[in-house]
Order: C-alpha cells, then sequence, then structure tokens
C-alpha cells in the first residue's frame, strides 16, 4: 500500500462539525419518548403561541422575552410563573439548529436516544391523537435518530446528564461521550478519534488489555515499512467496565486509520486467532498491504498477543471503518481494472 494511496482515505472518514450544538430535550416524564422516536421528531407545547408569533419576535432576546411575557400573560391567565416556559420555548424556537444533536430520555431514563437536528422548526397543525399518539404538541423538529440504547450501557460521566430537569438543557459539555456513542471512527478539530467497543461480559484481566499494545506495535512497524507517519502518540481513555470502550484519539490521522484497519482485519477482515487451531488467513475483507503485512512481513508473536486481545475482550470492528474499506477495495479494483 504506498502512502499516497493511504492518504487518500482520510478524506473518507467521518467529520464531525465542531459548532454543532448538543440538546437533551425531555419527553414528558417518558411519555412521549415511543411518539418523539417512532414519529422521528421532537416538539415543544404551549400551542397557543404559533409558529408565526415566533417569527414575528424582536431579534434582540431581552425584547422578545417581554414581548412573549406579555403573549403568555394574555393567553394562559391562569399560568402564575411566566418566565420559565417563555425562556425554554424561545430557546427551543432560536437556539437548536439544523445539524444539532438531540438526546432524549425514556422514563427514569431507562432507555435514551440520539439523533440529529433536520431542517428548521415546523408547526404540525393537525397532530395525530389517538390511543397510540397523545402528543398534541405542534412545534416541531425533525429528527433522523441514530442510536437507542438503555441508559446502563452509557459512560458514567454520561449519566450526570440527566441530572438536569428543564424541558431544554444544553449538554455540549458532554460531547465528547456523546460523539464517541453515536460515532466509532470520526474526525473532529482536525483529530481523530477511534473508538472501540469492548463486548466482553467478563472480568477483563491486566495481561489481556496489555496485550493491546501489541497492535500499536505492529503498527508502528507497519508504518515504518510504508512510509506512513507514525511519530505522533496515540492518547487513550478508558471507560473499562465489562462491557466498555476504549477512545484513542491523535493528530496523526494516518496512524489512527491504520489502528482502525488493523482491528478489522483481525476481527473478521483478515487475519482472525483460534485458541485451538491457530491462526487463520481469510481472504474476505481488507485486500492488500495490511494481510499481506500480517500473514508474511509481521513479528508472529505480537499477533499472537494482539488476536488473543481482540478475542478475550470481544472488541467490535467499528462500523464506520466498513464504509472506509469498502472505497479501498473499489479503489483496488479501479486500479487493477485499469
Amino acid at each position: 500500500m504506498e502512502y499516497s494511496n493511504f492518504e487518500e482515505l482520510v478524506d473518507d472518514i467521518k467529520n464531525i462539525n465542531s459548532e454543532q450544538n448538543y440538546w437533551m430535550v425531555r419527553t414528558m416524564g417518558g411519555s412521549y419518548f415511543d411518539e418523539f422516536f417512532n414519529g422521528n421528531y421532537i416538539a415543544v407545547g404551549y400551542n397557543a403561541v404559533t409558529l408565526a408569533d415566533i417569527k414575528l419576535l424582536p431579534e434582540s432576546e431581552t425584547t422578545a422575552k417581554e414581548v412573549l411575557k406579555a403573549m403568555f400573560q394574555d393567553r394562559y391567565p391562569n399560568l402564575r410563573n411566566t418566565g420559565y416556559p417563555v425562556a425554554q420555548l424561545l430557546r427551543f424556537s432560536r437556539d437548536i439548529k439544523s445539524g444539532d444533536i438531540i438526546i432524549i430520555p425514556s422514563s427514569g431514563a431507562s432507555n435514551v436516544a440520539f439523533g440529529i437536528v433536520d431542517g428548521e422548526m415546523y408547526e404540525e397543525e393537525y397532530p395525530i391523537i389517538d390511543e397510540d399518539h397523545h402528543c398534541n404538541f405542534k412545534k416541531r423538529y425533525h429528527i433522523q435518530w441514530k442510536y437507542n440504547t438503555i441508559r446502563g450501557s452509557l459512560p458514567p460521566t454520561l449519566q450526570l446528564m440527566f441530572n438536569s430537569r428543564h424541558i431544554l438543557s444544553d449538554v455540549k459539555n458532554y460531547a465528547p461521550y456523546i460523539d464517541s456513542i453515536m460515532n466509532d471512527c470520526y474526525v473532529k478539530d482536525d483529530i481523530l478519534h477511534l473508538v472501540l467497543k469492548i463486548q466482553t461480559q467478563n472480568e477483563v484481566s491486566l495481561d489481556d488489555f496489555c496485550d493491546i499494545k501489541a497492535i500499536s506495535t505492529l503498527i508502528e512497524d507497519f508504518c515504518r515499512q510504508n512510509d506512513i507517519p507514525h511519530e505522533d502518540a496515540l492518547i487513550m481513555k478508558i471507560q473499562m467496565e465489562s462491557p466498555g470502550w476504549l477512545r484513542l484519539s491523535t493528530k496523526n490521522i494516518f496512524k489512527l486509520l491504520a489502528f482502525g484497519l488493523f482491528i478489522t482485519a483481525l476481527t473478521g477482515g483478515g487475519l482472525r486467532y483460534n485458541t485451538d487451531q491457530g491462526f487463520e488467513l481469510y481472504t474476505t475483507g481488507i485486500p492488500g498491504a495490511i494481510n499481506d503485512y500480517l500473514d508474511r512481513a509481521a513479528d508472529r508473536e505480537l499477533i499472537n498477543s494482539a488476536a488473543r486481545a481482540m478475542d478475550s475482550l470481544k472488541i467490535k470492528s467499528p462500523d464506520d471503518m466498513k464504509p472506509i474499506i469498502e472505497i479501498l477495495k473499489a479503489k483496488n479494483e479501479g486500479r487493477r481494472d485499469y
């Protein structure tokens, strides 16, 4: 694999916009979680204040709050404290942007869904109300839901996010954890992140964990042989419960991309390790230099250690590597055809 060919793959890695924001939206105690998720939207109430009303508000936030407060006092005369709903509605309508990340919790936050805002706020004139649909909130955003999981599977730090009881909460402080939940190979602020999901239910031994170092050693050698930059160190952050995850990051995109390709090769795209039968080389998966290197040029004991770590920890092949590998295969096929 020539370095110039390897360099082309960088453009195919998912790039996350560092300007996007992250919001947690409550679902009325979980009552609307299924409706939001199955209907692909989030919504806010106070239907007497319409989208047209909001669009006519002054640009100044202070003035807009005063106008909106007067509107609430007129249309919701029994509402004692209008300050809170005014602030939340204004934030919902003005601060959420297309491309932002949305998190919604179910009842007790036992389930959590992650999605992306797709488009501007709209008004659903006739919400469906029947035995399966109870949400009559008209002001909505369309959401492309990307991930749905149980709260217990999230990193411990992310659990603190659910302490907020606001209708809409800014959770951008948790961005690194949310990014790693929704993606397993991505670039953000010119730094490549690779998230390895550890799926074993067993206790992780120190030996198994330390065997991951063998992968790094193999990559250093592979990069040297193929003139790929490899000087920068890989930074690793760990959520080490079982199951858990490792997040590797570096500005040396080429080195960590090679790491992801090696992981894919070792977990299903190339060399597989079996404690009873030894090593088997599979022809499917990553073509070219990496499989050839693992099969012929690499230190066998290092491969043994690396493959054993993958097997013991049950590390899942990063899903976001699959389109990159398909692009690599297509480029290789194109060169052969040419």
